[in-house]
């Protein structure tokens, strides 16, 4: 028998413009010194600030920038601000799934959200937490990302809407339009950490991509690319951009096992286990011919003790084959090596081009 409760995630607002303007109040945060902070946000009549300075939680790498909670005798609601500055550009939803994993929530439903500007993916997410006291507590986070003018890379920010699981389903369409009604309220105007530079395939600088600007570009073969990730001579992060004629291979495994070929040189020192190769829907560039083919695993050196992540993607443009592999530090909670290596991998496939010649 499923005895798992059941939690709603709506995602259209079911309120009427009047109920809105007549329980909700438009909240305007400006108790940070620094501007590139303030937001607004809509907050239900009853909820109300109780901290409003900045306060920063060194366990969880988050700083708050404002609490709210419920003040009458109404189901309690809690909202809860906060933000990090990171230095490297990767997806908003990323950052906030790292953060969950960190703090111990258990995903119940999420939303990933593809910005139409190309500043990467966001997250709308439901989560629950069993606290120390046995209680269940249900929360909503939404996020924002924007380019910090002051320290350079970018400012995180997370919206925490919760409340007691037992009231959750009553209040599910009220957590949601705190949840997508908030916005920052002096944005610059990248909606990016770092800036991205163009790699030229050509003399004409008619091909090629862009890549956030921390990252470094040599040339290996007239055929492949190396990006790295690299300080002080310690790499966070390699990838891989090789490309083939399709009139030599015909199959997106035949592609596979020629790049991988390396991982079975050198007496095996260093190898390669991955998922099954699978196909996916071309969402990402329109220059691209039919799907997209991918896989991950793990890139194991025996000699070195080290294990780091892999992820590949095969695509087909114009009368070539591409494959684009990143290989880096698995996610963990000392640092976001994991999350930018994969933005930096899709900056990489939705820039790509290739003019025929």
């Amino acid at each position: 028998m499923d005895t798992e409760k059941k939690y709603l995630f709506p995602l259209e607002l079911q309120e009427q413009a009047q109920a809105v303007r007549d329980g909700f109040w438009k909240c305007l945060y400006t108790s940070a010194e620094k501007e590139m902070l303030h937001y607004w946000i809509l907050l239900p009549q009853s909820v109300k600030p109780v901290e409003l300075r900045p306060v920063v939680f060194q366990d969880v790498g988050l700083t708050n920038i404002g609490r709210y909670i419920t003040e009458d005798t109404s189901p309690y609601v809690e909202v809860w601000a906060a933000y990090e500055h990171c230095r490297w550009e990767m997806n908003a939803s990323d950052w906030l799934i790292n953060k969950l994993d960190l703090m111990g929530e258990k995903i119940l439903h999420q939303r990933i959200i593809t910005h139409p500007s190309g500043s990467g993916k966001f997250a709308d997410i439901l989560t629950s937490k069993t606290m120390t006291s046995g209680d269940e507590v249900v929360s909503r986070y939404s996020v924002q990302k924007d380019y910090n003018p002051i320290n350079g890379g970018g400012n995180y920010f997370l919206i925490k809407t919760s409340c007691a699981a037992r009231d959750y389903n009553a209040l599910a369409n009220q957590i949601l339009l705190i949840a997508i009604n908030w916005d920052l309220m002096h944005r610059s105007n990248m909606m990016l950490a770092e800036l991205l530079k163009t790699v030229s395939l050509s003399k004409k600088n008619d091909s090629g991509f862009k890549i956030p600007d921390s990252w470094q570009v040599s040339t290996l073969a007239d055929n492949r690319l190396v990006i790295e990730h690299t300080f002080n001579e310690i790499n966070h992060g390699v990838i891989n951009l090789c490309i083939y004629r399709q009139d030599d291979y015909h199959s997106e495994g035949d592609i596979f096992k020629v790049a991988t070929a390396r991982f079975n040189q050198h007496d095996r020192a260093v190898s390669l286990s991955a998922t099954d190769i699978v196909s996916v829907p071309n969402e990402i560039n329109t220059a691209f011919t039919g799907d997209i083919y991918t896989c991950s695993g793990e890139v194991v050196s025996a000699a070195e003790n080290v294990r780091a992540a892999y992820q590949m993607c095969i695509f087909k443009i114009n009368d070539l084959w591409c494959y684009v592999e990143v290989v880096g530090p698995h996610r963990n909670h000392q640092n976001y090596y994991f999350e930018a290596n994969i933005r930096c991998q899709e900056i990489i496939l939705s820039t790509f081009r290739i003019e025929k010649s």
